[in-house]
């Protein structure tokens, strides 16, 4: 028998061993979210968050709903911290995520960062679809 021969079932590179016995790798092979979109958070100038901000850390989580009874936007997406509603996905970005929504899919926005600009509040985050 060849010593180069490879005897195991699932053909690998060795590279790619290395990388996973060293664990430096995050492969989750079962994660049960996928990213749908980044975008900054719109409205929060509307908003009242001064007390809010301070409990909202690097990769917190926000809810989303729909809002359908929205009288400027129709796809209109509320997120909301800690039943606090923070603003809304941007109308320009949300068609396709609000057609999800109306049917039935869930989804939830990780921030991702935080800036104030005056009494501007940026927030940054990535919009999951979750399973």
């Amino acid at each position: 028998m060849n010593d180069n021969t490879n005897t195991s079932i699932i053909k690998s590179s060795p590279g790619l061993l290395k990388l996973l016995h060293e664990n430096n790798t995050t492969l989750d092979v079962f994660r049960r979210e996928m990213l749908a979109l980044s975008c900054l958070v719109a409205g929060t100038s509307f908003q009242k968050l001064k007390e809010l901000e301070p409990e909202m850390i690097v990769g917190c989580v926000f809810d989303l709903k729909r809002e359908n009874d929205n009288k400027f936007d129709e796809k209109a997406i509320e997120m909301s911290f800690i039943k606090n509603k923070i603003g809304y996905v941007p109308k320009e970005k949300n068609e396709v995520i609000a057609n999800l929504m109306d049917a039935g899919k869930k989804f939830s926005a990780k921030l991702i960062s935080k800036d104030w600009e005056g009494n501007w509040l940026k927030l940054v985050v990535e919009v999951y679809l979750n399973d």
